[in-house]
């Protein structure tokens, strides 16, 4: 399958809440891309992060894809929104 097909079966496994599918399907068009597609890749894997509720991996992707296009606004958002996730409560608990 070509990009574009692949982003479509990606996109639509994320809007129907297939989250794990979406993120293999993401991770796979990301192997090799250091840009990940200018960082439109690392937010769709940050959401479906955050639609299973790892918001440590949505932190980190949504990160990534601030890092790649801090021109898009919604990339700014998101990153922003979960910077105050951190790891310090589990490192007291364990």
């Amino acid at each position: 399958m070509d990009f574009n097909s692949l982003q479509g079966v990606a996109d639509r496994c994320a809007r129907e809440g297939k989250f794990g599918t979406a993120i293999a399907i993401y991770l796979h068009m990301a192997e090799g891309d250091a840009s990940l597609d200018g960082g439109s890749l690392g937010h769709a894997i940050g959401s479906c992060y955050e639609g299973l509720g790892d918001l440590y991996a949505a932190r980190y992707w949504y990160a990534r894809a601030f890092e790649e296009n801090s021109a898009i606004d919604l990339y700014r958002r998101d990153f922003e929104r979960t910077r105050t996730v951190v790891v310090d409560g589990l490192v007291m608990s364990a």
